[in-house]
């Protein structure tokens, strides 16, 4: 799993370095507006999930760096921090549960 989301990440960084050398004029016109339009689609996914995930990333101790990660590399820097702190809230929610109970 770790390798598949790396080479998620790899991937999105080469789409990022395309954007780069879209807004250096590299493309014809064509494929730039297609690049741009696929990047502000992108931007704003990223932006979505930053939102939703604003509480699991509020507790890191770099919350900024990981932030930027996200709007880079979307979900597939987002997954390992929910899987690393999945067993630790069903613990708490266990916790909870019983403490109301």
């Amino acid at each position: 799993m770790k390798a598949l989301l790396m080479m998620g990440k790899a991937l999105a960084l080469a789409f990022w370095l395309v954007f780069a050398a879209a807004l250096a004029k590299r493309f014809g016109a064509p494929f730039e507006q297609l690049v741009y339009l696929l990047a502000g689609f992108l931007a704003l996914l990223h932006g979505v999930q930053l939102w939703l995930f604003s509480g699991l990333l509020s507790g890191r101790t770099n919350p900024w760096l990981d932030r930027v990660q996200v709007l880079l590399f979307g979900i597939f820097h987002l997954y390992p921090l929910k899987a690393e702190q999945g067993p630790e809230s069903t613990a708490a929610a266990a916790l909870e549960e019983a403490a109301h109970a």
